[in-house]
């Protein structure tokens, strides 16, 4: 292995959700992810009037996980959950990749073979995988 190479290790936990305050203020740990969808989630969160204050960390490189912090306007009846924001936040991003995929299909129609493709793919090795295991069985 060379310098450049790094192996890190798959994130020991997929979702937590920590803090223990009122329900407007929450910290989101993400396994496996990075800036990328760090970066991405807070920026909608931010967006969106009802949220107070919206950050992500990666507490270390070569630790797999982001945190988000989210903390909700209060004082409202019937106010806005951090985990109710960070669920929309996370349909307005899916969202938002479904419309520029579907923009670039349309103008490369090579992206969209391509797509297809890889999702074939990906059910073969789903397929081939569940079958290796039931021949251990």
């Amino acid at each position: 292995m060379s310098v450049n190479e790094v192996k890190i290790k798959p994130a020991p936990v997929q979702f937590e959700l920590r803090g223990t305050g009122p329900p407007t203020s929450r910290t989101f740990v993400i396994g496996d992810e990075d800036h990328t969808l760090g970066n991405a989630i807070r920026h909608i969160l931010i967006n969106d009037a009802r949220v107070d204050f919206a950050g992500y960390c990666v507490p270390h490189p070569s630790e797999p996980v982001v945190h988000v912090r989210v903390q909700t306007v209060t004082g409202n009846e019937g106010a806005l959950t951090a985990t109710e924001a960070v669920k929309e936040a996370c349909t307005t991003l899916e969202n938002q990749c479904d419309f520029v995929l579907g923009e670039l299909e349309k103008a490369l129609p090579e992206v969209r073979e391509d797509r297809e493709w890889m999702e074939r793919w990906a059910v073969e090795e789903l397929q081939q995988a569940a079958m290796e295991e039931e021949d251990d069985e």
